[in-house]
């Protein structure tokens, strides 16, 4: 992943998607990107002087490198503004903006599901017998 600290605050994002209204469209890859993005930023936050707070939640906006398009997370800080894209591609035109730039390892994030109680054993009450087979043992009659 590639995050750039821009020279100049953005303040119009007329072009860019809200983070939730992005994510709303394919939940489990675009949360998943999302947090990447997010954990880059962490990643390298000293080094594009990134101090963690937020002004408001991020938006997403997409470069086309043809034949595909590539989201950029923009994150803007609590402090003057300043403003930050992460993407997991390096994007060509904005050498002229970038005051800081850094690469940071994109973090494997998995798409599980966290078990619910249904998906849980119960435990056996006491004073009940309990008869464990193996899978591979012959049947007991």
């Amino acid at each position: 992943m590639v995050v750039y600290a821009l020279t100049e605050p953005v303040d119009d994002s007329d072009a860019l998607t809200p983070l939730p209204d992005w994510i709303t469209a394919d939940p489990v890859p675009r949360t998943q990107w999302a947090l990447q993005a997010a954990l880059a930023l962490v990643d390298v936050a000293d080094h594009v002087r990134w101090d963690g707070e937020m002004r408001h939640l991020p938006s997403v906006g997409a470069v086309l490198a043809p034949p595909e398009s590539h989201p950029y997370l923009v994150v803007k800080q609590d402090n003057n503004g300043t403003t930050f894209v992460i993407s997991d591609i390096e994007i060509a035109g904005v050498a002229g903006v970038v005051e800081y730039a850094a690469h940071a390892i994109r973090r494997p994030i998995g798409g599980w599901t966290h078990p619910t109680s249904h998906d849980i054993p119960a435990l056996p009450l006491p004073g009940t017998t309990v008869v464990v087979t193996r899978p591979d043992a012959a049947p007991p009659f």
